[in-house]
């Protein structure tokens, strides 16, 4: 094992990679982007993440669901085990953004733009689509036109429950940990990963079928004159799992806004929260504290980044959730999601109805876009599920690490449980025979870890990989702050004007100064920030596009948004007062 070591260190130490799980780059496809999956990898991945996940799991499900609707033929991608779809650089996961722009050119109908722009967003600075003579392939459209098709009469949540029901029962199918040996634990960590794929594989189907259903709905829309209506479209759906955590999180800061007692435990601070309200005699404690278990044992495994096995999740820094519920709990009765989402129903049915009017004379494309808008209700709902179920997954591969750190810490092997992820996952069978060997490679990687935590890699690259330097300080002070009157443009991704003081949130992980009212100025946000979106007026975000989480869970929450509104953090002052206008997608400073 003295090789391991060698694996680190600078980048020309590493063949020219900058973290132990780097991938190549891909010569057919060189156009990787940061957009979308940067919502659930905000941060560096470590390495058994990636290396066990998103090499034997996640690429091969998303290369089974592209050759499986008949867009791709296998042998048009790298030999197994090389990810090409979605790969780690500098130690970041992004998404081929090349592979999907050979999606939209063989999909009937549809253009680079519009897929471009509804997962991508608007974000500046990406290179353009370079025609290849392999792009277009009359095989792979006829086989896609098919899938397409299926698109309008096809429902993927019976598929979805179908998935749950077997999730379930494999999760059900366990033994305690704590009688496992440390080589049971491995073998049992290694056993999720077929599982993974079979529900990655049913995420990706429902996630490329929403966006190809949005896209047709916003080529419409603007083909129409009504852009500013494609959001609504989509709006107010009623069935999205991931808005559910931000609903059932409302009804919790009612029980605390209703009590003098419980009231007055927040005031006193989210530390130790918990504990107070445990040790107290209070009916309203003692009921608070049902409720909020309830909720755990539902969405404990949700968190920020929760795709990473480091992720912190609700069930183990419950003050994550917490600190959104304090912030929530002053928020007015009269602001309730239910009453807002009410609102939003009528909206996306007149949206439709508005839109199908002007295509009164092409019955053709407006039954086109009536289909693509029920259906695309459908395929939304099933996305946000079937990520859901992914994640689930993902929690009970991190709790059987976790077992294994904890051991490990206690033998002195580790200094703390979550460095077990540093490890590739072809180096988990050497460090449980011989943990002490990789000692030196692993605080090493530590290291190398918090360095890459603390900068923002390059939100799209063609080519060669970007080098550590071109990698900007993620905390650090851009200029640029916009003037008043100015206005910042992104993309409306749910409808509505507010107007309130900005407030820059970077982190669910700090404490949270929100006011009721107030906008939501985050650069990334994923479904995880939901419950906070509660106490908001309006949220903006910097990255981010149509069907993104964070744009999902605004809409069915009744919260104007817009995203992809490039170095709004910045060019926004805190504290300023702005407009959001989720419709039209503007932000404008007063």
């Amino acid at each position: 094992m003295s090789g391991v070591g060698r694996t680190l260190g600078g980048d020309s130490v590493n063949n020219g990679r900058i973290w132990v799980c780097d991938d190549e780059p891909s010569e057919r496809f060189p156009v990787f982007t940061r957009g979308n999956v940067g919502e659930v990898f905000v941060e560096a991945v470590t390495p058994l993440t990636w290396s066990a996940f998103g090499r034997q799991s996640w690429e091969p499900a998303w290369r089974d669901a592209f050759c499986g609707i008949g867009a791709f033929s296998p042998e048009e991608f790298k030999p197994a085990g090389q990810p090409e779809i979605t790969a780690c650089f500098g130690g970041y996961v992004y998404i081929n953004m090349s592979v999907t722009r050979v999606l939209a050119v063989r999909i009937p109908g549809m253009t680079v733009e519009a897929i471009d722009r509804s997962l991508f967003g608007d974000y500046p600075d990406v290179p353009p689509y370079r025609p290849d003579p392999r792009d277009e392939n009359p095989e792979r459209t006829t086989a896609v036109s098919q899938w397409l098709q299926s698109l309008f009469v096809d429902d993927p949540r019976p598929v979805n429950a179908d998935n749950l029901r077997r999730l379930e029962a494999f999760l059900a199918d366990t033994v305690p940990m704590d009688t496992q040996t440390d080589q049971e634990l491995v073998a049992r960590f290694r056993s999720y990963l077929p599982e993974a794929r079979h529900l990655f594989r049913q995420h990706v189907l429902n996630g490329y079928g929403a966006n190809v259903l949005a896209s047709v709905i916003a080529q419409i829309c603007e083909a129409v004159g009504a852009k500013d209506l494609a959001a609504a479209v989509t709006a107010g759906l009623g069935d999205v799992e991931s808005a559910q955590p931000s609903f059932e999180l409302w009804t919790l800061s009612r029980l605390v806004r209703a009590s003098a007692s419980l009231s007055l435990e927040f005031d006193r601070g989210v530390e130790g929260l918990l504990e107070r309200l445990q040790q107290s005699n209070d009916p309203d404690a003692r009921r608070f504290l049902d409720t909020w278990n309830q909720f755990l044992d539902r969405w404990g495994f949700l968190g920020i980044s929760v795709w990473d096995l480091r992720s912190p999740t609700y069930r183990d820094h419950p003050e994550i959730a917490l600190r959104m519920l304090e912030r929530t709990r002053t928020v007015p009765d009269d602001a309730a999601p239910e009453r807002r989402s009410g609102e939003l129903v009528r909206m996306r049915e007149a949206a439709i109805a508005d839109v199908s009017a002007r295509l009164a004379g092409n019955p053709q494309v407006q039954g086109q876009f009536v289909g693509a808008a029920r259906a695309c209700a459908r395929y939304l709902a099933a996305r946000e599920a079937g990520k859901t179920h992914c994640t689930r997954l993902n929690d009970e591969a991190r709790r059987v690490m976790r077992a294994l750190g904890t051991r490990m810490t206690g033998r002195g092997h580790l200094p703390r449980w979550g460095h077990v992820l540093l490890l590739n996952d072809d180096e988990l069978d050497a460090f449980v025979a011989e943990p002490t060997v990789f000692a030196t490679a692993l605080a090493e990687r530590a290291t190398r870890l918090a360095v890459l935590e603390g900068l923002e890699p390059p939100f799209v690259f063609e080519g060669s990989p970007p080098p550590l330097a071109v990698f900007r300080d993620r905390n650090g002070q851009a200029s640029g702050v916009a003037a008043a009157g100015r206005e910042l443009h992104g993309i409306g991704v749910s409808a509505g004007c507010h107007t309130g003081r900005a407030r820059i949130v970077r982190s669910l992980e700090a404490d949270i100064d929100l006011e009721p009212g107030e906008v939501i100025v985050a650069p990334i946000t994923d479904a995880s920030w939901g419950p906070l979106f509660l106490a908001a007026g309006a949220v903006v975000v910097e990255t981010g596009a149509a069907i993104s989480h964070a744009a999902i869970v605004s809409r069915e929450l009744g919260i104007p948004a817009v995203v992809s509104v490039t170095g709004a953090t910045s060019r926004i002052p805190d504290g300023s007062m702005v407009t959001v206008d989720g419709g039209a997608g503007v932000v404008t400073l007063l």
